[in-house]
Order: structure tokens, then sequence, then C-alpha cells
């Protein structure tokens, strides 16, 4: 007999869990906890708009795509330059200061002739397949070079403004695709 009271109060319990529960409409809810119908996912027909139409594919686009960030990289006789917007100190300064964001391996500081000398390999994107043993044994092929090479960062006063440039270790004007490489990095690390 001492499981009819337990028995009662189990079924008096599942048989209160089988009715419906109650709508969001039936409830009754203090003022501060009624939450706003748009909250709720109830369409507002007011803000029913219909969506903008996409541009067609063919359509001419306002802006071109591919320059839609200014760029401040000039050319000078086939040498790149970026022209940079602020005083020779501010530039020597934030010029270090982007290659360390960029994770540059700055070799070498020169603050007295502006110039900053890193170690980048170029085509460190690229796969590049090197020949085999076999093939530099018996075909006379030889390994490509991938180690990193050095390059100069030189701040510089020219015609009234002042610029950075790209010239390999030796003081001469880098490859013109790796100069606009590296100026375009630190033109998007300065601005």
């Amino acid at each position: 007999m001492r499981w009819l009271p337990v028995a009662l109060l189990a079924a008096a319990m599942l048989g209160a869990c089988a009715t419906d529960p109650l709508t969001r409409d039936e409830a009754e809810y203090p003022d501060h906890l009624v939450i706003p119908p748009d909250l709720v996912g109830e369409p507002d027909p007011a803000a029913a708009e219909p969506p903008a139409a996409e541009p067609d594919a063919d359509e001419e686009l306002p802006v071109d795509v591919e320059r839609t960030i200014p760029s401040r990289l000039t050319e000078v006789d086939g040498d790149p330059r970026l022209a940079l917007g602020m005083g020779i100190n501010q530039a020597w300064t934030g010029t270090g200061a982007a290659l360390n964001r960029l994770d540059f391996t700055v070799l070498e500081r020169q603050r007295d002739e502006l110039y900053y000398l890193i170690r980048y390999e170029p085509r460190a994107d690229e796969e590049i397949e090197q020949p085999g043993l076999f093939a530099r044994w018996f075909g006379g092929a030889e390994r490509i070079d991938t180690a990193p090479q050095r390059f100069r960062i030189q701040i510089a006063r020219e015609d009234g403004q002042v610029v950075a440039r790209v010239l390999d270790e030796d003081g001469e004007p880098a490859a013109q695709a790796v100069a606009e490489r590296l100026l375009t990095l630190l033109d998007r690390q300065l601005y």
C-alpha cells in the first residue's frame, strides 16, 4: 500500500503534463517581460519592401573593382615608388612599424642613410618544382635558387615629397615586379 500514494502522485503529474501548452497569446506576462513582435520574428507589414534588384553582370559598375583601395604607388622611368604623404621622420618610423607588422626580417636599419635592409623571397608564394637528383647528375639541370634575397627599402625626399623605393643589396633599382609587390604591401600597412 505504500506505493499507492506514489502512483497517484505520478499519475497526477503525468496528467498535468498531457494538457496542451499555452500559446504566446494565451499567456499573461508582466509589462516588463512582453517581447515586441518585431523581435519574435513576426513580419512587420510596413517593413515588407521588395529587395533591391541585383545589378546584371553585363551592367557597368560605378567603381573600378580592381582599384577600390587608393594606391600611392607611382612610377618614374620604370622605377616604382611609393609616395608617402608625411614627413621624413614619420615616414622612417612608419615604414619600420609596417615592416614589423608584415613580419619581414629586418637585417639592418640605417637611420642616417634612411634605409631598411630586409630579407625577402619574391617567389615564396609560388610552388617551384626542383629538378631531381638524377636530372641534376645526368641531365645537367641546376637547382633553382629559392634562398631569400636582400632588398633595401630606401626613404628619400624627391620633388618636394617623401617617397619609398626598393633597391637591391647593391643599391641598384630592384626588379619592377618585386618593387611593386613590396611597395604595395607597405602601402596597405602604412595607411
